[in-house]
């Protein structure tokens, strides 16, 4: 499992590089269209800041899930039925552990959102960014990964 947590720690800090590289790309842009404002800073770190976070918390609920399983089965050897029986019972659990940690990744997300929306500190937009461009980031750390033989 030393290596899973080593992957995790490793494509967090490719995720966060490439944050820090769309954050700046949004305050180009607002300053080349003449709409910068310090809001802009703000909103590109929450945004980013919480999609970091959100990849931390899903990195360690996968992982302490899998532990967790891990360590229930032990090393002994089962057979097909008893191996069949064992994921059957603690299949479950895996799956709420998984669930919470998406029902407060989810939360985290809309508190955001919403913080951006109510005061002023956060401009809305460039919030919505980095959080938008979560998905499309750890497409190409794995991109970038399988290139470089990782």
């Amino acid at each position: 499992m030393k290596t899973q947590n080593k992957n995790s720690y490793i494509d967090t800090i490719y995720l966060a590089i490439g944050e820090i590289i769309i954050s700046l790309i949004v305050v180009a842009v607002y300053l080349i269209i003449g709409l910068f404002k310090w809001q802009v800073v703000t909103g590109v770190a929450l945004g980013s800041v919480v999609t970091v976070l959100n990849y931390i918390i899903l990195s360690f609920a996968v992982n302490r899930a899998i532990n967790k399983f891990m360590a229930l089965r032990g090393d002994k050897e089962m057979n097909e039925e008893e191996a069949e029986a064992f994921a059957k019972a603690n299949t479950v659990k895996v799956q709420n552990a998984i669930t919470k940690s998406y029902l407060l990744r989810t939360t985290l997300m809309m508190g955001a959102l919403v913080l951006s929306l109510i005061t002023g500190y956060f401009d809305t937009i460039p919030t919505i960014i980095p959080l938008i461009m979560y998905k499309p980031l750890l497409y190409a750390v794995e991109f970038v990964k399988k290139k470089r033989g990782e």
